[in-house]
């Protein structure tokens, strides 16, 4: 019933209209209504795309938030859950790599990284290295 009179069937056969003018028959009173679920916003979540920097350190100016289109702060979803992002700096990706995948899903310490060394320019003098 919560699902108002749009998705009120027979739960053998799926039909709809000859059920529902049974049960109006038998006196059994159906809301006009949508379902209730489409009213409440309980699902808004699920559209919603994770959209911050998840690197136990972010390195961005503008913070975990800010996000380009491209390049260092491009900020990339875990290919395999999406639940996780990194800027592709904080990770050290280069800005070819399309695709990255958290800890959680390749195994803590084995999160896929295309590049293992921070190029030059980046602010990061000679040496130092992305573990």
């Amino acid at each position: 019933v919560c699902a108002g009179i749009s998705r009120f069937q027979c739960p053998l056969c799926r039909d709809s209209d000859v059920f529902v003018s049974e049960m109006l028959i038998m006196g059994i009173r159906i809301p006009f209504r949508l379902p209730s679920w489409e009213n409440s916003h309980a699902y808004a979540a699920l559209s919603e795309r994770h959209s911050r920097c998840d690197a136990s350190e972010c390195l961005c100016p503008g913070g975990r938030e800010q996000a380009e289109e491209e390049g260092p702060w491009h900020l990339l979803l875990c290919c395999s859950c999406a639940a996780e992002g990194t800027h592709r700096r904080c990770s050290c990706l280069t800005n070819s790599t399309a695709s990255w995948e958290c800890d959680s899903c390749a195994g803590l310490g084995t999160g896929k990284r295309q590049s293992t060394r921070v190029p030059l320019g980046w602010g990061q003098g000679p040496g130092k290295a992305c573990q």
